[in-house]
């Protein structure tokens, strides 16, 4: 829809009012419409948007590093405020600490701050009306999790953050309109629960071993593994200080925020972190370093992320290891090379470089894609699956992934495909949406009334992925990983420079796009599934498809012949 204006126009920054009308309130993004969608039918189509900043590759990259240079400039002050005797500590206690919070502050407050410069230089010179949320809204969330479902991913506090940039860099055209003060609480404290604190002790007693329990791991693997990290560490530490490697000072990269970002930054510091209690002093240790594996779990959880700070301070070295399929995939990331690219060691499910990211990447066959080697037995199966991923209203993380607007034509792009499908397929399928998470745009309940013959898919996904006759998927990532392990017969589709890739994986999606196993559009892919459906086991096992199935498997989900094990103690033992 073109920007025309109108009479007291409107620009809404946050949730769209119920009796808003198309022809006076324009909207900052999609965000306005989420959770509310059914209240404005159309909505894509009907209402003016303000300009996407981040499409272009080049911008996002800048973003990203500047978001980086952000969280890490400020680590500092933040500890400060935390700490009276902060300096006392050694930074990599507070690096460790606070950096997978920060970055996700940072990131919030950066790509902001790229719509407000998008929005203001568009629109001006036109005489909006914009209601702000004030600057004295209190927000208190209970983890770091709460804050990236309630606050990144939140109309509330968004509003609020769009408010204080906005106000900093306010265009003399536009008229404010200052709305009522919020007080918003969020999360629950933990269930008293027998059972609940009996598996929350649990969990505390599995991320204490120097090799936790991971996902796709067994019980088993951890303390074996674990047993081959109690050898002193090997070598120089490769761990990245952060303030040398992401810093502003080494990058040159800043985001000339018209505002200083700590207060920001406090607004969304989370109990978990704000209730710690932090050691009087770190001596290094005498002895020599010694290296532990970090649970995935030290993004949402402070108090174990804190003994791992405290482990880091004392001169250890820590490991993570890849948890999902865009690892090695995406062409940006932004708080991943921050946590856990800079540690010692990073181990992957196969690939040894991401491009603009440095680390000491090690190859290893991960447990989670060798159990589901060669497992699919759907060649006498009727259904197809077809597979989504999230759709978030909010761009609150810094990858190359699609913009708010582009998740419109992402969601678009479903209904195109199964317009395109055989309508005898149709009543075949199964569509699996993703997690419910807040401030994401509908999935099943949107598109499953379009397509009344499509059944909505539910359970745990592997057990239908692998017994399916044929599986679809609109994106990479870990099912698609996962499926290409299995050997489950799968078709692709997404828009190329929508989800921009690594050189290294462009490659690959070449290979595939040559065997027909990746296409351009979503009415292709639907195409080819017609094509194949009668035996897609047919045109799966055929040479040219298997032998780009095992080109891409080598480099993104590793597998080898026997055990994983011995890969995985060996390299351990050489750390």
């Amino acid at each position: 829809m073109s920007a025309e204006m109108k009479d007291e126009t409107s620009l809404i920054l946050g949730r769209m009012p119920r009796d808003a009308d198309p022809e006076t309130h324009w909207a900052a993004g999609p965000w306005c419409f989420a959770g509310q969608e059914d209240f404005f039918p159309d909505w894509e189509d009907k209402y003016v948007f303000a300009p996407e900043p981040l499409r272009e590759l080049k911008v996002l990259e800048q973003t990203a590093k500047e978001a980086q240079a952000l969280c890490v400039d400020n680590l500092p002050a933040l500890a400060a405020r935390l700490c009276p005797h902060s300096a006392a500590l050694p930074a990599a206690y507070w690096e460790t600490l606070l950096t997978p919070w920060a970055v996700d502050v940072a990131t919030q407050i950066v790509e902001r701050w790229q719509r407000v410069k998008a929005m203001t230089a568009a629109w001006g010179h036109l005489p909006l009306r914009v209601p702000l949320l004030p600057e004295e809204c209190a927000f208190s969330f209970l983890s770091e999790q709460d804050f990236r479902l309630r606050g990144a991913l939140g109309h509330s506090f968004n509003h609020w953050l769009f408010s204080r940039l906005l106000e900093a860099r306010w265009p003399t055209a536009w008229r404010k309109e200052m709305l009522p003060p919020l007080e918003r609480t969020y999360g629950q404290k933990p269930s008293g629960e027998l059972r609940q604190v009996l598996r929350r002790w649990a969990r505390r007693q599995m991320l204490r071993l120097p090799f936790p329990r991971l996902k796709g791991m067994s019980l088993w693997q951890s303390l074996r593994f674990s047993l081959s990290l109690l050898h002193m560490s090997h070598g120089e530490d490769r761990s990245q200080p952060l303030a040398a490697t992401f810093g502003s000072a080494a990058t040159g990269a800043r985001a000339d925020l018209p505002l200083a970002p700590l207060p920001l930054f406090l607004k969304a510091l989370p109990h978990s972190l704000r209730d710690l209690r932090h050691p009087q002093e770190l001596k290094p240790q005498r002895l020599p370093p010694r290296l532990r594996v970090a649970g995935i779990a030290a993004y949402e959880d402070a108090a174990y992320r804190q003994k791992l700070a405290v482990w880091r301070g004392r001169g250890n070295r820590l490991m993570y290891v890849q948890h999902g399929g865009n690892y090695g995939q995406v062409r940006v990331i932004c708080d991943t090379a921050l946590v856990e690219y800079s540690q010692h060691a990073f181990a992957t499910w196969g690939w040894s470089e991401h491009a603009g990211s440095r680390g000491n990447f090690i190859p290893l066959p991960y447990p989670q894609i060798a159990r589901l080697a060669g497992r699919w037995h759907g060649k006498d199966a009727s259904h197809l699956l077809f597979v989504g991923t999230e759709m978030p209203a909010y761009q609150y993380r810094l990858d190359a992934h699609p913009t708010p607007l582009q998740m419109i034509q992402y969601r678009e792009d479903k209904q195109w495909f199964f317009e395109a499908l055989d309508r005898a397929l149709q009543a075949r399928t199964f569509y699996r949406p993703y997690f419910d998470v807040p401030g994401t745009l509908q999935d099943a309940v949107w598109l499953l009334p379009r397509f009344p013959r499509v059944r909505l898919c539910t359970g745990p996904l592997t057990p239908q992925m692998l017994s399916c006759r044929l599986l679809v998927l609109d994106h990479h990532g870990t099912t698609m990983l996962e499926a290409l392990a299995a050997n489950v017969p799968t078709v692709l589709y997404w828009t190329r420079d929508v989800w921009p890739l690594t050189p290294e994986s462009e490659a690959l999606l070449d290979v595939l796009a040559r065997a027909g196993i990746w296409h351009a559009t979503a009415e292709e892919a639907a195409a080819k599934v017609n094509r194949v459906w009668e035996d897609p086991a047919a045109w799966w096992r055929s040479a040219a498809v298997q032998d780009a199935r095992r080109t891409c498997c080598a480099l993104q989900a590793m597998m080898v012949k026997g055990s994983e094990n011995p890969n995985w103690t060996q390299t351990l033992a050489s750390l």
